[in-house]
């Protein structure tokens, strides 16, 4: 149960969670049968025991589902015993975090998606410096806003309307020709491009109410960055 909370919280495809879950019953000798919702995981095991545990609907963290991933195929190749596998997981879902990794080097790998776009665009040198720091400025306010307040899609909108006024700023004092290349670059750690691909996974799977949601929360992200990205165009 809590295996799967916790790959609902990594936003995880309902699929995999399923299979994941499945799997480890399989390995300690039961015969479980899972179905997932978006925020609810039911279990039954050995076809007696119903049991129930609710998520929400989290963002993405691609480092959790990879390790309890890994944790669930060493269980299944008896490479760790029950008892190490549940220590495991408790730790993951008493710190409800994995392997994380600090801001700057968070900060840094935004700033080099930034930089993406303007391969691209053949760019000079000096924009893709300037998409480096706004983006990383960006990634930086919607990071920590988003620590600051429990309002969903606040962040990414205040973000989206700085990322818009620093590269208006830079065009006002003429450092570079065409702020909408800097805007371009500068959001692209922001956008929910593993969301949309979960949520398009999930209808080819036939989970249509999973899809459905996650692909509804992935453009509210996506137009609470472009309300930003206008609302600064527009004032400015």
């Amino acid at each position: 149960m809590k295996t799967g909370y916790l790959l609902i919280s990594g936003g995880a495809e309902s699929y995999r969670i399923e299979d994941t879950i499945e799997r480890i019953g399989k390995s300690l000798g039961h015969d479980v049968n899972c179905y997932v919702t978006v925020t609810a995981v039911f279990v039954e095991v050995d076809g007696q025991n119903s049991k129930f545990i609710k998520s929400t609907l989290g963002g993405t963290n691609l480092q959790m589902i990879d390790d309890i991933n890994t944790l669930s195929r060493r269980l299944a190749e008896k490479k760790i015993n029950p008892k190490d596998f549940t220590e495991e997981i408790e730790k993951i879902y008493q710190d409800k975090h994995t392997t994380d990794f600090p801001f700057y080097l968070k900060a840094f790998g935004a700033g080099l998606v930034s930089m993406a776009p303007m391969l691209l665009f053949t760019m000079p040198l000096y924009y893709f410096i300037y998409c480096f720091i706004v983006g990383t400025i960006g990634y930086g306010v919607s990071y920590y806003l988003a620590k600051l307040s429990n309002l969903p899609y606040v962040d990414l909108f205040i973000s989206g309307f700085v990322i818009a006024l620093l590269s208006i700023i830079l065009s006002k004092l003429n450092l570079v020709g065409q702020y909408h290349n800097i805007i371009i670059g500068a959001i692209m750690p922001l956008v929910p491009g593993v969301a949309i691909t979960n949520a398009i996974r999930e209808l080819v799977m036939r989970h249509a109410l999973s899809s459905a949601v996650k692909l509804l929360d992935a453009l509210l992200v996506a137009s609470s960055i472009g309300f930003g990205i206008a609302t600064a165009l527009i004032l400015f």
